[in-house]
């Protein structure tokens, strides 16, 4: 069950380079999504490995709904560095196709649309996680 959007901003104030949102599934992880939502604005400085972003946050969440395989667009959160991220692609962890983490993450939401424009997001990008307006 989604509940609801969030507004993912790459860039800063003033210069934001890409904008995308995302869907909140509760049913999946609700105290993520929870700990996420009580959380919201997120900033951070993206971090890349592969074709995924993370930072790290103050969100505490417990395990639950981990996979250690991940899908194109799945947000996930990990444990280790209590850090938000976002799957497009294979990570320096794949084996071919595959899209694999560097340990398993709880998949709590997706992005809405092509989660490939995140490929032009580079490390050091400032990004903001934020409810959608409406």
């Amino acid at each position: 069950m989604s509940l609801g959007r969030s507004r993912i901003v790459i860039g800063d104030a003033g210069d934001i380079q890409l904008e995308v949102e995302a869907e909140l599934f509760d049913d999946l992880c609700p105290a993520t999504v929870s700990a996420i939502l009580g959380a919201l604005p997120i900033t951070g400085i993206v971090s890349r490995w592969g074709d995924e972003i993370y930072f790290s946050t103050s969100v505490i969440a417990p395990e639950e709904n981990q996979k250690e395989l991940v899908e194109i667009g799945d947000l996930g959160y990990w444990l280790p560095q209590k850090a938000f991220c976002i799957f497009f692609g294979p990570t320096l962890a794949s084996k071919g196709d595959e899209i694999r983490p560097a340990s398993a993450v709880n998949v709590f939401g997706r992005i809405v649309g092509d989660a490939t424009v995140l490929k032009r997001v580079s490390e050091g990008d400032r990004i903001v996680i934020d409810r959608t307006d409406g």
